[in-house]
Protein backbone atom coordinates (compact mmCIF):
# COMPACT_ATOMS: atom_id res chain seq x y z
CA UNK A 1 0.00 0.00 0.00
CA UNK A 2 1.47 3.42 -1.00
CA UNK A 3 2.11 5.44 2.42
CA UNK A 4 -0.47 8.16 2.90
CA UNK A 5 0.67 11.43 4.80
CA UNK A 6 -0.95 12.21 7.51
CA UNK A 7 -3.02 15.72 7.90
CA UNK A 8 -3.40 17.80 10.43
CA UNK A 9 -6.79 18.08 11.26
CA UNK A 10 -6.33 22.03 12.23
CA UNK A 11 -4.00 24.58 12.65
CA UNK A 12 -2.42 26.86 15.43
CA UNK A 13 -4.89 28.15 18.19
CA UNK A 14 -4.93 32.12 18.85
CA UNK A 15 -6.70 31.11 22.06
CA UNK A 16 -5.10 29.63 25.44
CA UNK A 17 -7.57 30.42 28.13
CA UNK A 18 -11.44 29.44 28.29
CA UNK A 19 -12.33 33.01 28.79
CA UNK A 20 -10.44 33.94 25.34
CA UNK A 21 -13.32 31.21 23.47
CA UNK A 22 -16.33 31.77 21.70
CA UNK A 23 -18.14 29.04 19.89
CA UNK A 24 -19.17 31.47 17.43
CA UNK A 25 -16.00 32.49 16.12
CA UNK A 26 -15.30 30.65 13.26
CA UNK A 27 -11.62 29.75 14.19
CA UNK A 28 -12.75 28.08 17.81
CA UNK A 29 -15.54 26.08 15.25
CA UNK A 30 -12.44 24.53 13.19
CA UNK A 31 -10.56 23.98 16.18
CA UNK A 32 -13.56 22.63 18.48
CA UNK A 33 -11.30 19.87 20.15
CA UNK A 34 -8.24 22.41 21.40
CA UNK A 35 -10.87 24.89 21.93
CA UNK A 36 -12.98 21.36 24.67
CA UNK A 37 -9.57 20.34 26.03
CA UNK A 38 -8.68 24.10 27.45
CA UNK A 39 -12.41 24.39 28.67
CA UNK A 40 -12.04 21.00 30.09
CA UNK A 41 -9.02 21.26 32.12
CA UNK A 42 -9.78 24.41 33.40
CA UNK A 43 -13.65 25.05 33.23
CA UNK A 44 -15.81 21.86 32.93
CA UNK A 45 -18.62 23.56 33.18
CA UNK A 46 -18.61 27.16 31.92
CA UNK A 47 -20.51 30.06 31.57
CA UNK A 48 -19.85 31.07 28.10
CA UNK A 49 -21.16 34.59 28.14
CA UNK A 50 -21.30 35.04 24.17
CA UNK A 51 -24.18 32.29 23.96
CA UNK A 52 -25.68 32.71 27.59
CA UNK A 53 -25.04 28.96 28.36
CA UNK A 54 -22.86 26.60 30.32
CA UNK A 55 -20.89 24.28 28.24
CA UNK A 56 -19.76 21.40 29.49
CA UNK A 57 -17.00 19.06 28.14
CA UNK A 58 -16.61 16.02 30.66
CA UNK A 59 -17.96 12.61 29.70
CA UNK A 60 -18.84 12.08 33.23
CA UNK A 61 -21.00 15.64 33.59
CA UNK A 62 -22.77 15.16 30.28
CA UNK A 63 -23.87 11.38 30.93
CA UNK A 64 -25.14 12.82 34.30
CA UNK A 65 -26.97 15.05 32.37
CA UNK A 66 -28.63 12.84 29.78
CA UNK A 67 -29.41 10.26 31.96
CA UNK A 68 -31.88 12.40 33.93
CA UNK A 69 -34.14 13.75 31.21
CA UNK A 70 -36.70 15.49 33.30
CA UNK A 71 -34.08 17.51 35.36
CA UNK A 72 -32.57 18.73 32.01
CA UNK A 73 -35.41 18.82 29.50
CA UNK A 74 -34.86 18.48 25.96
CA UNK A 75 -38.07 19.80 24.37
CA UNK A 76 -40.28 22.58 23.78
CA UNK A 77 -38.86 24.55 27.20
CA UNK A 78 -35.61 24.60 25.39
CA UNK A 79 -37.35 26.20 22.31
CA UNK A 80 -38.71 29.02 24.26
CA UNK A 81 -35.38 30.49 25.79
CA UNK A 82 -33.45 29.32 23.00
CA UNK A 83 -35.32 29.61 19.84
CA UNK A 84 -33.85 27.77 16.65
CA UNK A 85 -35.40 31.02 14.54
CA UNK A 86 -34.47 34.16 16.06
CA UNK A 87 -36.50 36.34 13.73
CA UNK A 88 -40.44 36.67 14.47
CA UNK A 89 -40.73 37.96 11.06
CA UNK A 90 -38.81 34.12 9.56
CA UNK A 91 -41.28 32.60 12.52
CA UNK A 92 -44.41 33.54 11.29
CA UNK A 93 -44.09 32.39 7.92
CA UNK A 94 -44.78 28.57 9.48
CA UNK A 95 -48.15 30.12 10.60
CA UNK A 96 -48.71 31.76 7.42
CA UNK A 97 -47.53 29.47 4.82
CA UNK A 98 -46.98 25.86 6.37
CA UNK A 99 -47.06 24.39 9.66
CA UNK A 100 -45.29 25.12 12.64
CA UNK A 101 -41.68 23.56 13.15
CA UNK A 102 -43.14 20.99 15.58
CA UNK A 103 -40.39 17.60 16.27
CA UNK A 104 -42.78 15.43 18.34
CA UNK A 105 -39.32 13.02 18.27
CA UNK A 106 -37.72 15.40 20.74
CA UNK A 107 -41.24 16.07 23.17
CA UNK A 108 -40.04 15.70 26.52
CA UNK A 109 -41.69 12.90 28.77
CA UNK A 110 -43.61 11.40 29.03
CA UNK A 111 -44.44 12.49 25.61
CA UNK A 112 -42.05 11.60 24.31
CA UNK A 113 -41.54 8.07 24.79
CA UNK A 114 -44.73 7.44 23.11
CA UNK A 115 -43.87 8.96 19.92
CA UNK A 116 -40.80 7.06 19.92
CA UNK A 117 -42.70 3.58 20.44
CA UNK A 118 -44.48 4.13 17.18
CA UNK A 119 -41.06 4.62 15.08
CA UNK A 120 -38.62 2.38 16.72
CA UNK A 121 -39.92 -0.33 15.36
CA UNK A 122 -39.34 0.56 11.85
CA UNK A 123 -35.73 1.14 12.99
CA UNK A 124 -34.43 -2.31 14.81
CA UNK A 125 -31.95 -3.88 13.81
CA UNK A 126 -33.65 -6.40 12.24
CA UNK A 127 -35.82 -4.57 10.85
CA UNK A 128 -33.06 -2.77 9.05
CA UNK A 129 -31.57 -5.98 8.02
CA UNK A 130 -34.46 -7.02 6.00
CA UNK A 131 -32.73 -3.68 3.79
CA UNK A 132 -29.36 -5.19 3.73
CA UNK A 133 -29.73 -6.45 0.05
CA UNK A 134 -31.21 -2.60 -1.27
CA UNK A 135 -28.46 -0.64 0.58
CA UNK A 136 -25.85 -2.91 -0.62
CA UNK A 137 -26.98 -2.12 -4.04
CA UNK A 138 -27.14 1.47 -3.28
CA UNK A 139 -23.53 1.44 -2.64
CA UNK A 140 -22.44 -0.46 -5.49
CA UNK A 141 -24.43 1.82 -7.78
CA UNK A 142 -22.93 4.82 -6.41
CA UNK A 143 -19.22 3.06 -6.23
CA UNK A 144 -20.03 2.24 -10.31
CA UNK A 145 -20.54 5.52 -11.20
CA UNK A 146 -16.55 6.77 -10.41
CA UNK A 147 -14.80 3.56 -9.66
CA UNK A 148 -12.98 3.44 -13.34
CA UNK A 149 -12.25 7.42 -13.02
CA UNK A 150 -9.39 6.67 -10.11
CA UNK A 151 -10.60 9.87 -8.36
CA UNK A 152 -13.93 11.16 -6.81
CA UNK A 153 -15.28 13.95 -4.27
CA UNK A 154 -16.10 11.16 -1.74
CA UNK A 155 -18.75 13.31 -0.41
CA UNK A 156 -21.14 14.77 -3.35
CA UNK A 157 -20.55 11.36 -5.20
CA UNK A 158 -20.98 8.73 -1.95
CA UNK A 159 -20.97 10.28 1.67
CA UNK A 160 -23.96 12.25 0.81
CA UNK A 161 -26.14 10.61 -1.73
CA UNK A 162 -26.05 7.15 0.20
CA UNK A 163 -27.62 7.93 3.26
CA UNK A 164 -30.31 10.15 1.64
CA UNK A 165 -31.46 7.47 -0.51
CA UNK A 166 -31.71 4.62 1.82
CA UNK A 167 -33.46 6.62 4.46
CA UNK A 168 -36.06 8.15 1.52
CA UNK A 169 -36.80 4.65 0.45
CA UNK A 170 -37.86 3.97 3.75
CA UNK A 171 -39.90 6.80 4.24
CA UNK A 172 -41.53 6.27 0.91
CA UNK A 173 -40.22 9.19 -1.05
CA UNK A 174 -39.04 8.36 -4.97
CA UNK A 175 -35.43 8.54 -5.59
CA UNK A 176 -35.82 10.85 -8.84
CA UNK A 177 -36.39 13.86 -5.52
CA UNK A 178 -33.35 13.65 -3.98
CA UNK A 179 -32.06 16.54 -5.23
CA UNK A 180 -34.71 18.22 -3.82
CA UNK A 181 -34.75 16.28 -0.64
CA UNK A 182 -30.71 17.28 -0.69
CA UNK A 183 -31.34 20.92 -0.59
CA UNK A 184 -34.58 21.01 1.62
CA UNK A 185 -32.21 18.98 4.30
CA UNK A 186 -29.28 21.44 3.97
CA UNK A 187 -32.19 23.85 4.51
CA UNK A 188 -33.50 22.64 7.77
CA UNK A 189 -29.94 21.88 9.53
CA UNK A 190 -29.00 25.69 8.56
CA UNK A 191 -30.22 27.49 11.90
CA UNK A 192 -28.77 25.26 13.76
CA UNK A 193 -25.39 27.13 12.84
CA UNK A 194 -26.88 30.04 15.06
CA UNK A 195 -26.45 33.72 14.13
CA UNK A 196 -28.33 33.65 10.80
CA UNK A 197 -29.28 36.86 9.44
CA UNK A 198 -33.06 37.32 8.61
CA UNK A 199 -32.63 36.70 4.83
CA UNK A 200 -30.96 33.38 5.81
CA UNK A 201 -33.26 32.64 8.19
CA UNK A 202 -36.16 33.38 5.75
CA UNK A 203 -34.81 31.22 3.04
CA UNK A 204 -34.16 28.26 5.38
CA UNK A 205 -37.77 28.76 6.76
CA UNK A 206 -39.13 28.61 3.26
CA UNK A 207 -37.18 25.86 2.00
CA UNK A 208 -38.90 23.86 5.08
CA UNK A 209 -42.08 25.19 4.27
CA UNK A 210 -41.61 23.65 0.79
CA UNK A 211 -40.24 20.25 2.34
CA UNK A 212 -44.00 20.05 4.31
CA UNK A 213 -46.26 20.38 2.02
CA UNK A 214 -43.78 17.56 0.08
CA UNK A 215 -44.26 15.54 2.89
CA UNK A 216 -47.86 16.60 3.61
CA UNK A 217 -48.42 15.48 -0.23
CA UNK A 218 -47.33 11.97 0.68
CA UNK A 219 -49.31 11.74 3.49
CA UNK A 220 -52.40 11.95 1.15
CA UNK A 221 -51.15 9.92 -1.25
CA UNK A 222 -50.60 6.73 1.16
CA UNK A 223 -53.83 7.36 2.84
CA UNK A 224 -54.81 6.81 -0.69
CA UNK A 225 -52.70 4.02 -1.66
CA UNK A 226 -50.75 2.70 1.07
CA UNK A 227 -47.19 1.48 0.79
CA UNK A 228 -44.53 -0.80 2.79
CA UNK A 229 -43.15 2.63 4.75
CA UNK A 230 -42.74 4.56 7.26
CA UNK A 231 -45.06 7.32 6.43
CA UNK A 232 -47.81 5.02 5.16
CA UNK A 233 -47.31 3.34 9.07
CA UNK A 234 -47.35 6.73 10.51
CA UNK A 235 -50.81 6.93 9.15
CA UNK A 236 -51.89 3.87 10.06
CA UNK A 237 -50.91 3.42 13.90
CA UNK A 238 -52.16 5.30 17.21
CA UNK A 239 -50.55 7.84 19.36
CA UNK A 240 -51.38 7.59 23.33
CA UNK A 241 -51.68 10.99 24.11
CA UNK A 242 -51.27 11.67 27.64
CA UNK A 243 -53.31 14.54 27.88
CA UNK A 244 -56.60 12.60 26.72
CA UNK A 245 -55.37 9.81 28.05
CA UNK A 246 -56.07 7.67 25.04
CA UNK A 247 -55.71 6.49 21.90
CA UNK A 248 -56.02 8.68 18.48
CA UNK A 249 -54.45 8.75 15.05
CA UNK A 250 -51.76 11.30 14.32
CA UNK A 251 -51.97 14.71 12.87
CA UNK A 252 -50.91 15.81 9.69
CA UNK A 253 -48.04 18.52 11.87
CA UNK A 254 -46.84 15.54 13.99
CA UNK A 255 -46.51 13.16 11.09
CA UNK A 256 -44.67 15.85 9.65
CA UNK A 257 -42.58 16.83 12.13
CA UNK A 258 -41.56 13.04 12.63
CA UNK A 259 -40.62 12.58 8.80
CA UNK A 260 -38.44 16.02 8.27
CA UNK A 261 -36.85 14.47 11.69
CA UNK A 262 -36.04 11.39 10.23
CA UNK A 263 -35.13 12.50 7.10
CA UNK A 264 -32.75 15.22 8.26
CA UNK A 265 -31.19 12.85 11.58
CA UNK A 266 -31.13 9.96 8.78
CA UNK A 267 -28.82 11.97 5.97
CA UNK A 268 -26.74 14.64 7.22
CA UNK A 269 -24.98 12.92 10.01
CA UNK A 270 -24.28 9.78 8.49
CA UNK A 271 -22.92 11.31 5.62
CA UNK A 272 -20.65 13.22 7.26
CA UNK A 273 -19.33 10.41 9.48
CA UNK A 274 -18.77 8.25 6.33
CA UNK A 275 -16.74 11.63 5.00
CA UNK A 276 -15.03 11.64 8.35
CA UNK A 277 -14.21 8.13 8.74
CA UNK A 278 -12.16 8.69 4.88
CA UNK A 279 -10.06 11.86 6.32
CA UNK A 280 -9.20 9.90 9.26
CA UNK A 281 -8.02 6.93 6.96
CA UNK A 282 -5.71 9.99 5.30
CA UNK A 283 -4.54 10.83 9.14
CA UNK A 284 -4.10 7.42 10.20
CA UNK A 285 -2.58 4.85 7.24
CA UNK A 286 -1.45 2.12 9.82
CA UNK A 287 -5.24 1.92 10.61
CA UNK A 288 -6.53 1.82 6.68
CA UNK A 289 -3.73 -1.31 6.49
CA UNK A 290 -5.16 -2.95 9.32
CA UNK A 291 -8.57 -2.53 8.05
CA UNK A 292 -7.83 -3.84 4.94
CA UNK A 293 -5.89 -6.83 6.13
CA UNK A 294 -8.32 -7.68 8.55
CA UNK A 295 -12.49 -6.29 7.80
CA UNK A 296 -13.67 -8.03 10.50
CA UNK A 297 -12.67 -4.77 12.58
CA UNK A 298 -14.80 -2.78 10.20
CA UNK A 299 -17.49 -2.41 13.32
CA UNK A 300 -15.21 -1.11 16.12
CA UNK A 301 -13.81 1.44 13.29
CA UNK A 302 -16.94 2.89 12.60
CA UNK A 303 -17.07 3.64 16.50
CA UNK A 304 -14.04 5.23 16.56
CA UNK A 305 -14.74 7.45 14.15
CA UNK A 306 -18.15 8.50 15.43
CA UNK A 307 -16.14 9.16 18.35
CA UNK A 308 -13.34 10.99 17.10
CA UNK A 309 -15.12 13.16 14.67
CA UNK A 310 -18.88 13.12 15.70
CA UNK A 311 -21.03 14.38 13.42
CA UNK A 312 -23.37 16.31 16.09
CA UNK A 313 -20.88 18.32 18.37
CA UNK A 314 -24.07 19.22 20.50
CA UNK A 315 -27.15 19.95 21.49
CA UNK A 316 -29.30 21.66 24.30
CA UNK A 317 -31.29 21.17 27.68
CA UNK A 318 -33.10 23.04 29.72
CA UNK A 319 -32.42 23.11 34.05
CA UNK A 320 -35.94 22.47 35.39
CA UNK A 321 -34.78 23.44 38.66
CA UNK A 322 -31.67 24.42 40.93
CA UNK A 323 -29.33 21.69 40.86
CA UNK A 324 -25.20 20.79 41.03
CA UNK A 325 -23.49 18.94 38.54
CA UNK A 326 -20.95 17.51 39.80
CA UNK A 327 -20.54 20.03 42.63
CA UNK A 328 -21.11 22.89 40.56
CA UNK A 329 -24.61 24.74 41.20
CA UNK A 330 -26.66 25.48 37.91
CA UNK A 331 -29.88 27.74 38.04
CA UNK A 332 -33.39 26.75 37.17
CA UNK A 333 -34.05 28.53 33.80
CA UNK A 334 -30.21 28.02 32.44
CA UNK A 335 -29.75 26.09 29.11
CA UNK A 336 -26.51 23.62 28.94
CA UNK A 337 -24.20 23.38 25.29
CA UNK A 338 -23.74 19.59 26.26
CA UNK A 339 -20.70 18.77 24.12
CA UNK A 340 -20.85 15.81 22.40
CA UNK A 341 -17.48 15.71 20.96
CA UNK A 342 -15.87 16.95 23.76
CA UNK A 343 -17.29 13.88 26.08
CA UNK A 344 -15.88 11.92 23.20
CA UNK A 345 -12.48 13.04 23.11
CA UNK A 346 -12.09 13.12 27.94
CA UNK A 347 -8.98 11.38 27.87
CA UNK A 348 -10.31 9.84 31.32
CA UNK A 349 -13.09 7.87 29.20
CA UNK A 350 -11.16 7.11 26.25
CA UNK A 351 -7.13 6.87 26.66
CA UNK A 352 -4.94 8.94 23.74
CA UNK A 353 -8.34 10.21 22.46
CA UNK A 354 -7.66 11.40 19.11
CA UNK A 355 -6.18 8.30 17.86
CA UNK A 356 -8.13 5.37 16.23
CA UNK A 357 -7.89 2.09 18.50
CA UNK A 358 -9.28 -0.57 17.05
CA UNK A 359 -9.42 -2.81 20.06
CA UNK A 360 -11.05 -0.13 22.18
CA UNK A 361 -13.34 -1.72 24.39
CA UNK A 362 -15.52 1.15 25.11
CA UNK A 363 -15.14 2.13 21.55
CA UNK A 364 -19.08 2.09 21.39
CA UNK A 365 -19.56 4.38 24.33
CA UNK A 366 -19.23 6.98 22.81
CA UNK A 367 -22.34 10.04 22.84
CA UNK A 368 -22.00 10.83 18.94
CA UNK A 369 -25.90 9.66 19.30
CA UNK A 370 -26.77 10.20 22.62
CA UNK A 371 -27.86 8.43 25.23
CA UNK A 372 -30.62 8.16 27.52
CA UNK A 373 -33.74 8.65 27.02
CA UNK A 374 -33.25 11.14 23.71
CA UNK A 375 -30.64 8.83 22.15
CA UNK A 376 -31.12 9.11 18.04
CA UNK A 377 -33.86 7.11 16.25
CA UNK A 378 -31.76 6.74 13.28
CA UNK A 379 -28.13 5.16 15.00
CA UNK A 380 -28.92 1.12 14.02
CA UNK A 381 -29.65 2.76 10.51
CA UNK A 382 -26.58 5.03 10.58
CA UNK A 383 -24.22 1.93 12.02
CA UNK A 384 -25.57 -0.15 9.43
CA UNK A 385 -24.99 1.82 6.11
CA UNK A 386 -21.94 2.60 7.79
CA UNK A 387 -20.52 -0.59 8.14
CA UNK A 388 -21.93 -1.90 4.66
CA UNK A 389 -20.10 1.26 3.19
CA UNK A 390 -16.61 0.52 4.37
CA UNK A 391 -17.00 -2.79 3.77
CA UNK A 392 -18.05 -2.22 0.39
CA UNK A 393 -15.05 0.44 -0.09
CA UNK A 394 -12.39 -1.96 1.02
CA UNK A 395 -13.41 -4.62 -1.29
CA UNK A 396 -13.75 -2.77 -4.34
CA UNK A 397 -10.93 -0.06 -4.03
CA UNK A 398 -7.31 0.22 -2.93
CA UNK A 399 -5.12 2.84 -2.08
CA UNK A 400 -7.28 5.46 -0.97
CA UNK A 401 -5.12 8.35 -0.69
CA UNK A 402 -5.87 12.34 -0.54
CA UNK A 403 -5.49 14.84 -3.08
CA UNK A 404 -3.52 17.53 -1.57
CA UNK A 405 -3.72 19.93 -4.35
CA UNK A 406 -7.85 19.63 -3.96
CA UNK A 407 -8.67 19.88 0.05
CA UNK A 408 -7.71 22.21 2.48
CA UNK A 409 -9.84 19.96 5.19
CA UNK A 410 -11.91 23.08 6.40
CA UNK A 411 -15.50 22.47 7.67
CA UNK A 412 -18.69 24.32 7.17
CA UNK A 413 -18.83 26.76 10.09
CA UNK A 414 -21.55 25.70 12.17
CA UNK A 415 -22.36 25.60 16.29
CA UNK A 416 -23.64 22.16 15.88
CA UNK A 417 -22.66 19.59 13.31
CA UNK A 418 -19.24 19.10 12.05
CA UNK A 419 -18.88 18.34 8.57
CA UNK A 420 -15.80 18.30 5.94
CA UNK A 421 -16.57 21.26 2.81
CA UNK A 422 -15.47 18.41 0.50
CA UNK A 423 -13.15 15.33 0.49
CA UNK A 424 -11.26 13.90 -2.31
CA UNK A 425 -9.99 10.84 -3.03
CA UNK A 426 -7.50 8.82 -5.96
CA UNK A 427 -7.50 5.06 -5.95
CA UNK A 428 -7.20 1.73 -7.77
CA UNK A 429 -9.80 -0.63 -8.74
CA UNK A 430 -9.50 -3.86 -6.77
Amino acid sequence: MTRVIPIASSGSCPFKRAAEIDFMDPVVQENWFTAYDILRDEAPIYFMPQIGMYVLTRYDDIEYVLRRPTLFTAGPDVQDKEPLIKHAQARDLYEQKGWRRYTSLGENLPKHKHYRALVDPKLTLAAIRNKEPFIRGVINELIDTWIYRGEVEFMKEFAEPLPMIVIGELLGFPRMDLPKLKEWSYAWVLPFSRGLSLEQEIWAVEKHIELQHYIFDAIRDKRRAPKDDIITHLTQVELFDVEIDRHRPLTDTEIIGIADHLLIGGNETTAFAIANGLWLLFRNPTTYQALQTDPTRIRNWVEEVLRIESPTQGLFRHVTEDTDINGFNVPKGATLSIRYGAGNHDPAKFPDPVTPDLERKNAGRHLAFGIGEHVCPGATLSRYEQWLAWEVLFDRVRNMRPVPEKDDYTHIPGFWLRALKQIHMRFEKA
